[in-house]
């Protein structure tokens, strides 16, 4: 088990990482709200997903969801498509103009990166990967406490922490009662 000594020193690490992303993101040849990059990022990685996926993959409240998408319709990079199976409910989808967009946006950021991390070797990138996945592991599946906002939310994914369903176990049902691919945020460390 870690110390919580230890712990201190990996906090001070990760304050710095999220500066560490920002000028990151400053430095890419994007003309669009940064919120749209981190959307069609998530789009890209997931697919299709409706408008409350979205906003739990991307980690935007679902209150300003709708605007950013709305933003991201109007430069031709997303656009709703109807849910086939009951038509009821929308998708999001990248548009061709989209996927380019942050296919460049990533190919630029990967030799930022590239260059910034010129003096590790391979083995080092690969190994932070793999302990931030783990991290990242740890988060999600950590139970939320008793009196918090999601706590008593029915489907969160942490709300019940081991063995919840979305962690452990099948994806819940589509709207209609088919069975669909887990697309919140397990599905991005890879959890299916």
């Amino acid at each position: 088990m870690a110390s919580e000594a230890d712990c201190e020193e990996l906090l001070a690490r990760l304050g710095e990482v999220v500066p560490m992303l920002k000028a990151l993101k400053r430095d890419l040849p994007f003309t669009g709200p940064r919120a749209g990059l981190g959307l069609l990022a998530v789009l890209r990685r997931q697919g299709d997903l409706r408008m409350g996926e979205l906003a739990e993959c991307s980690g935007v409240d679902q209150s300003v969801i709708t605007r950013h998408v709305a933003d991201l319709q109007e430069r031709g990079w997303a656009e709703r498509v109807p849910n086939p199976r009951d038509g009821r409910s929308w998708y999001v989808r990248l548009t061709a103009d989209g996927e380019r967009v942050i296919d460049e946006m990533a190919a630029h950021a990967r030799r930022v990166l590239a260059v910034t991390l010129d003096d590790w070797t391979d083995q080092d990138v690969t190994e932070l990967s793999r302990l931030l996945a783990r991290l990242r592991a740890g988060f999600d599946a950590r139970p939320v406490r008793p009196g918090h906002p999601h706590h008593d939310r029915p489907g969160h994914p942490r709300r019940d922490g081991p063995g919840h369903p979305y962690l452990d176990g099948p994806a819940p049902p589509d709207e209609d009662g088919s069975p669909r691919p887990l697309r919140t945020s397990q599905t991005l460390k890879g959890i299916r």
